[in-house]
């Protein structure tokens, strides 16, 4: 029975442990910030409290807005402060989740996930009336700067599918899945619209399993996947997101080496190459990083083989892509 019952208790200790996320434990309802001003002998009404700037006074941690009237002699200034979500809840959360996913998703209905930043600096030369914490304003700076394109305009793209998961099926051979690493993309758009453009690209990957270039020794058995197709997409623009879907023509390969090299065991079959080719769709999604830099998925299935023989086969290819874009003319 005594064990049991330390069982129990370990259990339940346990049970609260990965229910409660990192911002309840390590954050309080209430805490301090600091705010202060360039007005002259100013003074910070919240509610129905004034305060003689600068303060340290206890807010409530709210999804409300904080606001705040700046008084300094016969003048007065309105203030809106967002409520943010705080640091501990957007990044301590993220090795929580690793233990208790569920812990993250309490935090949705915990005030304690919100802040007014460590401190207010209540500026009268800046028009801004809205004032965003230190978290907040660097999402809402990244994601409202944008990088307009313009009808007629054309880029030269250049990108690295450097994560590529195959799934091909050989003729008389077994379905082969397999990711691996390293590729090379080329291609041209034209924007047909200011948001929208027609992408023509040649790409060729592979899954090689080293994810860095390096010189390796193989031994053994041992299979490669590759694929060279041309891609003609459609696509929309907004902001900093792409999103895209088309066609495709590719040439998938699956080839069964033998390496002699450092006594390994006798091979179990003779080498052997396979090689189809297919029409199917192109989807994609894209992030837009900086001017010229962009980070995207390809999802590329294929599903009418066209050689060896004429026959409906799923296939598909799923590649994490690193773009570059250059843009070559704007009118």
């Amino acid at each position: 029975m005594q064990t049991l019952y330390i069982m129990h208790r370990y259990f339940l200790i346990v049970l609260i442990m990965t229910m409660t996320s990192c911002a309840t434990v390590i954050t309080r309802r209430n805490y301090d910030v600091v705010i202060y001003s360039n007005a002259n002998n100013s003074k910070a009404q919240i509610l129905d409290s004034t305060y003689n700037l600068p303060a340290r006074i206890r807010v409530e941690r709210s999804g409300k807005d904080l606001d705040i009237r700046l008084i300094s002699d016969t003048l007065k200034w309105s203030y809106t402060v967002i409520s943010s979500p705080n640091p501990a809840f957007l990044y301590g959360n993220l090795l929580w989740m690793q233990v208790s996913p569920a812990a993250y998703l309490i935090d949705f209905t915990n005030p304690k996930r919100f802040y007014y930043g460590k401190s207010i600096y209540l500026d009268i030369v800046d028009t801004a009336r809205i004032l965003r914490p230190p978290v907040l304003k660097f999402y809402y700076d990244y994601f409202s700067k944008t990088y307009p394109t313009n009808k007629g305009q054309i880029n030269l793209v250049f990108s690295l599918p450097w994560v590529n998961s195959f799934y091909l099926q050989p003729q008389h051979e077994t379905s082969k899945l397999n990711t691996g690493f390293w590729g090379l993309s080329v291609g041209l758009e034209y924007f047909y619209q200011d948001n929208k453009f027609i992408s023509l690209s040649a790409n060729a990957v592979s899954d090689f399993f080293v994810p860095v270039p390096a010189a390796v020794d193989i031994s053994g058995e041992y299979d490669m996947m590759s694929s060279i197709y041309l891609g003609l997409t459609d696509n929309f623009k907004f902001r900093r997101f792409t999103l895209g879907y088309g066609i495709n023509y590719s040439r998938n390969t699956w080839d069964h080496r033998y390496y002699d090299r450092f006594g390994p065991p006798p091979p179990t079959r003779d080498p052997i190459k396979r090689t189809s080719e297919s029409f199917g769709f192109t989807l994609n999604g894209y992030h837009q990083f900086g001017e010229h830099f962009f980070i995207g998925l390809i999802y590329r299935p294929t599903f009418i083989m066209t050689y060896p023989q004429v026959d409906i086969k799923y296939e598909h290819l799923i590649s994490l892509d690193f773009a570059w874009k250059i843009r070559l003319k704007k009118l």
